[in-house]
């Protein structure tokens, strides 16, 4: 219990992506870890089962932003409690980015809610990490939420997609004048429900020709209004504080950056 969530996961993920073989092991008596910031991660097998055998490398976690945004449209995010964000999530979601979100956005006293599209809170990601939400989406449903933001990775994006429960809160979540948005390939999914018209976004390079609305390829993370998105994985960190900065202001943006030993820039409009 207490791992830091960012360093196990982005560390299995990169090294999966790479082609290692990698195992997730627990020291608890059971496979589910709560992690440094409540996160709830399933570790392949327990430490125990690894005695036997011979890896090249071991690595241990332990407990432990350049941010570069364009804002158009500008509006102030107003609220008078603690924000709430909900991340739903599906199998196939990228779960470095689940897991980069929800530990940044927590640093900065905001509650986040994972919440599962699937039948099941366990979801494993596109990179066979396996997480577990907070509860099912339809248990999220009678809440209001400051922000709801959709995931990347293809397979997720469009179970996310589907989820007609999930249509129908984002859809009451821009009626409202609620922020809402998405990273990677989810700019797409959120076109097709409608989301984007009139705005303008960025998005993974893989996609930006099939979205409609304006495109700014160049920037990590675009706010526009109520509307936020993210390029891809390697942007979370730089979303996820412009979260913080919208939220909270650039000096509790800058704090948090430098509490994970990441570089912020000095500016208030990075």
């Amino acid at each position: 219990m207490g791992t830091e969530e960012m360093e196990a996961v982005i560390l299995a993920g990169v090294l999966r992506r790479a082609g290692a073989d990698v195992t997730l092991a627990s020291v608890e008596d059971g496979l589910e870890i709560e992690a440094s910031y409540g996160t709830r991660i399933i570790a392949d097998k327990p430490i125990a089962a690894c005695a036997d055998q011979v890896f090249d490398l071991v690595a241990v976690p332990i407990d432990a932003a350049l941010e570069r945004s364009t804002e158009v449209n500008r509006v102030e995010w107003p609220f008078d409690h603690k924000p709430q964000v909900l991340i739903p999530i599906a199998n196939g979601s990228e779960e470095m980015e689940i897991i980069m979100l929800v530990d940044i956005l927590r640093r900065a006293n905001i509650n986040v809610v994972l919440a599962s599209v699937d039948e099941s809170t366990n979801v494993v990601g596109s990179q066979r990490m396996k997480i577990v939400a907070d509860k099912c989406i339809l248990g999220a449903s009678d809440s209001k939420h400051d922000l709801i933001i959709i995931p990347g990775g293809p397979a997720g994006a469009e179970r996310l997609h589907r989820s007609t429960t999930l249509k129908k809160l984002l859809k009451e979540q821009k009626q409202a004048g609620r922020m809402y948005g998405g990273i990677s390939y989810s700019p797409l999914i959120l076109q097709k429900q409608g989301l984007l018209e009139d705005k303008t976004v960025t998005a993974h390079p893989s996609i930006v020709d099939q979205l409609t609305c304006q495109v700014i390829d160049g920037s990590k993370v675009v706010i526009d209004g109520n509307l936020i998105t993210g390029k891809g994985l390697g942007t979370v960190m730089d979303f996820s504080l412009a979260i913080v900065r919208k939220f909270f202001g650039h000096g509790r943006a800058k704090g948090v950056a430098n509490g994970m030993v990441f570089d912020y820039p000095k500016s208030r409009n990075a």
